[in-house]
């Protein structure tokens, strides 16, 4: 009877630690990792037009996933028309790879942001000039 008992106290504390070992891990995606977001391959230079509040921008259709990750939904950026006076923040959008070739834009009137597809500093540039021109 000892043995027995022996037995199913060493199963007990054998199930216990593998228990405890798989419950300290945190819970990942498909294939062990965590989704990092896209790798946003860098596009040519674009100047766009601007005009009195608008500025020409190179945009792409973005969607979040449920982790709030975001991933490329369109197939091609393309060319969209921004409200200047209608944009409450810009930010540099850093990809998986730690490269920074868009901007994050968000505006009053929408609940996602728009991905440009330019890095931060045209952007801002973009937005000034509309901006003096609005201002005129």
């Amino acid at each position: 009877m000892d043995k027995v008992l022996k037995s199913i106290l060493g199963v007990t504390i054998v199930v216990a630690i593998a228990m405890f070992a798989m419950s300290s891990k945190p819970v990942q995606g498909r294939g062990g990792k965590i989704p990092q977001g896209p790798v946003i391959k860098r596009l040519g230079t674009y100047r766009g037009n601007t005009f009195a509040g608008f500025a020409e921008f190179r945009v792409q259709e973005i969607a979040f996933d449920d982790l709030g990750k975001i991933s490329l939904a369109g197939s091609e950026p393309y060319d969209m028309l921004v409200n200047v006076t209608y944009i409450t923040g810009a930010y540099r959008y850093e990809d998986a790879k730690k490269t920074d070739y868009s901007t994050l834009v968000f505006t009053n009137y929408a609940k996602e942001p728009i991905l440009i597809r330019q890095p931060y500093n045209d952007v801002v540039k973009s937005i000034e000039k509309a901006m003096d021109e609005y201002s005129k």
